[in-house]
Order: C-alpha cells, then sequence, then structure tokens
C-alpha cells in the first residue's frame, strides 16, 4: 500500500469517526429547536386574553364530554352529566340553562361562562 493509500484511508477514518461523534452528541444533548415565526402587529391595542378565550370556547349544544373537561373545574364526571343532560332535555336554550345541571353551581358559573357560547 503507498503512502497516499494509506493517508486516504486515514482520511476517511477520521471522517467516519468525527461524524459519528456529532451523531451521538446530538443524540444526548436533546436539543429543542425553536421556530420563530414573524407577526406583523396593527397600531391597535393586542388583547391576549380575548385571543386566549376565543381558542378555548365551548358550544354547549354541540360539545363533547372532552371539550366540557377543558373548561376550568370540570372534570370528566361533570362533563359527562353535561352531555348527558343535554341529550335528555335537549339543546340549551341560553348559557344560564347550564346551571340546571348537578355540579354547576353559581361559583362554577361564574368561573365558565365566559368560555361557553350558543350556536
Amino acid at each position: 500500500m503507498t503512502k497516499q493509500e494509506k493517508a486516504v484511508i486515514y482520511f476517511l477514518t477520521a471522517m467516519l469517526i468525527l461524524g459519528l461523534g456529532v451523531k451521538f452528541y446530538k443524540a444526548k444533548t436533546n436539543r429543542v429547536n425553536l421556530r420563530v415565526e414573524s407577526a406583523v402587529l396593527s397600531a391597535e391595542k393586542v388583547d391576549i386574553k380575548k385571543i386566549v378565550k376565543e381558542k378555548k370556547t365551548v358550544k354547549i349544544n354541540t360539545a363533547t364530554a372532552g371539550d366540557f373537561s377543558r373548561l376550568p373545574g370540570i372534570g370528566p364526571g361533570l362533563a359527562k352529566r353535561l352531555v348527558e343532560y343535554r341529550n335528555q332535555n335537549g339543546n340549551f336554550a341560553v348559557i344560564d340553562d347550564i346551571k340546571k345541571v348537578k355540579g354547576i353551581g353559581d361559583k362554577r358559573y361564574e368561573e365558565i361562562k365566559d368560555y361557553l357560547v350558543i350556536e
């Protein structure tokens, strides 16, 4: 084997070892890749609370138990009762009608009323 062939083999071996080292380093560090998106905001004030509330609104006449359980203070049991009540008694005419369900008192109603819509 010539000197040039040995040099090429050493070089390729070194690159292989370096590549494996980088691969294992990346696997160990578990870095999170963040993607930044640009946003264009108008001059008017952006109401973050309103945006969050709109994302969490629940249509009470079509919501599933899973939808109801996303609301604050509503667990799976109460969510199931809400759906059962609606199935037995028909759609809610107004949002206040949700208080007719056992477990929805005035206090809990005040916590969730801003997230409820009728459509």
